[in-house]
């Protein structure tokens, strides 16, 4: 089997270094190294908000330019669950707003050419880590940071529905120096306890690991698949 690329678009930057390391982790437990290919550089695309203007056409952009890369298979596009956008003239929801860009991930070739998975993180990216945020104590950066010394800020029973502001969180969480996505993401990330984070009630996140499972499927196969159904 020849080797295929999956091509990871993110919404902030602090993902762009981040985001590589989860699915990197997480596709080394489905060993599905021997078939796929990360690319460590995703694209940044936004927030929704930016995304769905003007008919979807910058989503359809951006997909179609991260499926040029070379043997693209499959394209990952993790977003923020904390919009305000209304879609469908309602309030916000991550699954009406997924089969939206779904929808329009077909029209630039998904499901046919290479395959597309939507997901959000709700509320964001951190909400995930903050589940985890017990398995980080005592653990340190690589700048010889101690990431969290003491559990003084209690973790929520439900990261996904609040705190609304999962960075502010850590920030108080981390004490002095609080916390940066740019320069601290990305350490979290490589240095969470995955299942710290499945104890929790985290739909979004089981949701992003049966995602990666499922092209990693569709990549074994070469059978492509848009998902969510739309």
């Amino acid at each position: 089997m020849s080797m295929k690329r999956l091509v990871l678009l993110v919404e902030g930057d602090g993902d762009v270094a981040a985001a590589p390391i989860l699915a990197k982790r997480l596709l080394a437990e489905y060993a599905a190294f021997d078939a796929v290919i990360l690319d460590e550089r995703p694209f940044r695309v936004g927030e929704y908000s930016k995304i769905s203007k003007n008919g979807f056409s910058d989503w359809r952009r951006l997909l179609a330019a991260a499926a040029k890369k070379k043997d693209c298979a499959a394209c990952v596009l993790l977003l923020y669950g904390d919009s305000r956008v209304r879609v469908d003239d309602q309030p916000f929801c991550a699954m009406r707003a997924a089969r939206h860009l779904a929808a329009e991930a077909r029209k630039v070739g998904g499901g046919v050419r290479f395959s597309v998975a939507i997901v959000f993180a709700c509320m964001e990216f951190e909400s995930w880590l903050i589940a985890g945020a017990s398995s980080l104590v005592g653990k340190c950066f690589s700048d010889g940071r101690q990431v969290i010394a003491k559990m003084t800020t209690e973790v929520p029973p439900a990261p996904e529905s609040a705190p609304r502001d999962a960075k502010g969180w850590f920030r108080s969480a981390m004490g002095p120096g609080g916390y940066s996505p740019t320069r601290d993401q990305a350490e979290l990330t490589r240095l969470i306890d995955l299942n710290a984070i499945r104890s929790r009630p985290m739909r979004s996140f089981r949701r992003l690991e049966s995602a990666l499972a499922e092209l990693v499927g569709a990549i074994r196969s070469g059978d492509h698949l848009v998902t969510p159904n739309c």
